[in-house]
């Protein structure tokens, strides 16, 4: 992991997350929450203050659940969870097990490396990406006689855009370069993950 991560923090009770934040933000990784840290009964969060202040606009690539002791029901702080997995971002926890009711949909439950597991959901998540943009673009490389083996393609997520790049052996046409931006935009399309801008690129391996 050499990226900077955004990372949702959501947590049983104010305070709860207080040694994972710190533990994330000390190895360079940005953390934001639903509430402002006045707010400790779970109402209003910062979209119903502000729609524009919602952290969800700028799509985090992870969102950790912080949990200290047994609870069958989110708790009122713990709002967002259902945001950002309708938003399609990998949600970890760090919490018990036990009757978790977050426990089908969670991306992973994690030990005591927070930030570890936080950059291991985020990378797998742009793997899945990259694996569903490969499959969808491999007819392409195809039909322009390029294998798939000396295709490298990189994804980069800048705020809420995100930016596609081809490393090609060989130039490739016009045509070709639009059918990969068109193919890129169907895998994106059918993502869980919500983004802004897309971007596509293509460029000749050095």
């Amino acid at each position: 992991m050499t990226r900077s991560l955004d990372v949702l923090i959501i947590e049983s009770r104010r305070g709860a997350a207080d040694a994972e934040t710190r533990a994330l933000e000390a190895a360079g990784h940005r953390t934001t929450r639903c509430f402002d840290e006045t707010n400790a009964v779970g109402f209003p969060c910062r979209a119903v203050v502000d729609p524009a202040d919602c952290p969800l606009l700028d799509p985090p690539d992870v969102a950790l659940v912080v949990r200290r002791h047994i609870a069958t029901h989110p708790r009122p702080l713990e709002q967002g969870a259902s945001c950002a997995l309708r938003a399609g971002i990998p949600v970890v926890e760090a919490g018990p097990e036990l009757l978790d009711p977050y426990g089908p949909w969670l991306t992973a439950r994690l030990d005591t490396d927070v930030v570890a597991g936080c950059e291991a959901a985020a990378d797998a998540a742009l793997a899945e990406l990259r694996g569903r943009i490969m499959r969808l673009v491999d007819p392409t490389f195809a039909a322009a006689g390029v294998s798939r083996d000396d295709v490298t393609c990189t994804i980069d997520t800048s705020g809420p855009d995100l930016n596609v790049h081809f490393a090609l052996p060989v130039p490739v046409t016009t045509g070709v370069r639009q059918a990969l931006a068109v193919r890129v935009l169907d895998a994106v399309r059918g993502a869980r993950h919500t983004y802004g801008k897309v971007g596509v690129s293509v460029g000749v391996s050095p």
